[in-house]
């Protein structure tokens, strides 16, 4: 089971494409394939606030683990461009730990599925693609979105993951 370890208000306030995304994070490096050509913004994906909440697995796990956790947690699968809107609004996040976005994956220029991934490499903020049928970490964080109050599909179950899951300061 994952544990829920933070959660993190996301207002998708900036606007623009995706480059002004990237360039508003403020990366010391981003992979040359994040472009508008291959993850255009798109206007109706999760266009509302929502919150991100990361989850924390105590072992390797894969992607299918991870979004079944999610999903038994009432969690929605992220976009690429909450990834990207994270990123800009939360950035020292990625220095505590890595932070893998699961969503649809973009299969990249030699067949890898790979989905976008917040990290830190010798105290510089990376944005780059990781291949989401790769096993993952207990090292990684797993960025979900929850929409209004709701954290789990039921409501003991609700009260106890609200409970779990400390609202970062933003």
């Amino acid at each position: 089971m994952a544990a829920p370890v933070s959660r993190y208000r996301l207002t998708r306030a900036r606007v623009g494409s995706t480059e002004d995304l990237v360039e508003a994070g403020g990366y010391g490096y981003a992979h040359s394939c994040v472009t508008s050509e291959n993850f255009p913004l798109r206007s109706a994906a999760g266009a509302r606030p929502g919150d991100v909440v990361l989850l924390a697995f105590d072992r390797p796990v894969t992607a299918g683990e991870v979004l079944a956790e999610a999903a038994r947690l009432g969690l929605e699968r992220p976009s690429y461009e909450d990834a990207l809107h994270f990123g800009a609004e939360h950035p020292a996040v990625q220095g505590e730990h890595p932070v893998v976005f699961l969503h649809d994956p973009w299969v990249g220029y030699f067949g890898r599925r790979d989905v976008l991934c917040l990290w830190s490499n010798a105290g510089r903020r990376e944005l780059g693609l990781e291949g989401f049928d790769d096993a993952w970490s207990s090292a990684h964080r797993f960025a979900f979105i929850a929409r209004g109050e709701s954290v789990a599909p039921s409501g003991d179950a609700v009260a106890s993951c609200r409970a779990a899951i400390p609202r970062a300061r933003t």
